[in-house]
């Protein structure tokens, strides 16, 4: 079994450990893969596939991140960490998720687009995870170059259909010199309670509670006013409400000329907010702090403060509560904020 198979099968199971928890974004957003319009020479087209612009839901987006930072974050020890890079389609067809996984099984697979064969089944069954559908990951290295495709077909209830998502991901050369800036970020285990105090205190602050959008995202705090409130999926339309493990919700907060853009998901459980942050942190800086002062993971309260370039950024959970805050104007802007905060 190649590498590049192990790796991007081991980063399905690290999705599974984290359920359907969403995908955090943070000033940028799948950077590293592009959308395209038709599949890969290597990939054979089942009858019946139709252009989609269907959005991806959240485990898709989480699934496809946990790939690509995966695919560089289990290398050994001096090897290539640069992130791979990689290219998206969906397709929406009347079949169902299992005809999908009987046609993009390993013998058609190895022998259309020389895909590593595999004894066992690549596919996983979605119902055991928390969607109606299927995933499956093939694998091959061409020319020193891993190659990973992920496919996911979930069915849509509302329009009667089956959407398809591929993803396709290179890894670098494995003889491109070694990047070592990358460090993994801290394995998730039992969530323990704080030993010692959080920034801003947020462990001495009430816990949040119900999925009131205005209790939980204030108009006012302290000097700014929230100006805007939008769905993550849909900016610019205001959410009604806002589910469990489902798509977050933005607000944007002013004070003059300062602005401070939020992020705000409600997990069915600690953990999955916990999986929230842990992808933050991938997201926002190469190595975890390990100083307490500016992060905890697997902690209640967990949280994460990062300032550099594209400002202050600070991110906490409480219980099964993620809230995120940045200000590109710098930290005191952020400071004066989260100090106001509620919670």
């Amino acid at each position: 079994m190649s590498k590049i198979y192990t790796i991007v099968l081991s980063a399905i199971l690290v999705f599974v450990a984290v359920s359907c928890s969403r995908i955090v974004k943070r000033f940028t957003g799948d950077q590293n893969l592009k959308k395209v319009g038709d599949l890969w020479p290597d990939v054979p087209r089942m009858d019946g596939l139709a252009s989609s612009e269907a959005e991806m839901p959240i485990y898709v987006h989480l699934l496809m991140r946990t790939v690509l930072n995966n695919l560089y974050r289990l290398n050994k020890e001096g090897e290539d960490k640069t992130p791979s890079t990689g290219d998206w389609a969906v397709f929406s067809t009347n079949k169902t998720p299992d005809d999908v996984r009987n046609f993009y099984n390993n013998e058609r697979m190895t022998s259309f687009g020389g895909w590593e064969r595999s004894k066992n089944s690549t596919c996983l069954n979605g119902n055991e995870y928390k969607f109606s559908g299927v995933a499956c990951v093939f694998g091959k290295t061409v020319n020193k170059v891993g190659i990973g495709l992920l496919i996911v077909a979930s069915q849509d209830e509302q329009k009667k259909q089956t959407n398809i998502f591929f993803v396709r991901v290179e890894t670098p050369d494995v003889n491109k010199p070694p990047n070592t800036t990358n460090t993994p970020a801290p394995r998730k285990g039992e969530i323990k309670p704080l030993d010692g105090n959080a920034p801003f205190g947020i462990e001495k602050r009430p816990m949040p509670s119900g999925v009131d959008l205005d209790a939980l995202l204030p108009k006012q705090v302290g000097p700014y006013t929230r100006t805007l409130l939008e769905r993550s999926d849909q900016r610019g339309l205001a959410p009604t409400s806002i589910e469990l493990d489902g798509n977050s919700v933005y607000a944007t907060y002013k004070a003059g000329d300062k602005e401070i853009f939020v992020e705000f998901a409600v997990a069915a459980n600690p953990a999955n907010a916990q999986a929230i942050l842990d992808t933050a942190a991938t997201e926002t800086t190469d190595t975890f702090p390990t100083d307490p002062r500016f992060g905890s993971l697997g902690t209640e309260p967990s949280y994460l403060k990062v300032n550099n370039e594209s400002g202050a950024f600070y991110a906490w959970t409480r219980g099964n509560y993620y809230f995120s805050a940045s200000a590109k104007g710098g930290e005191a802007d952020l400071d004066a904020f989260i100090q106001a905060f509620p919670y």
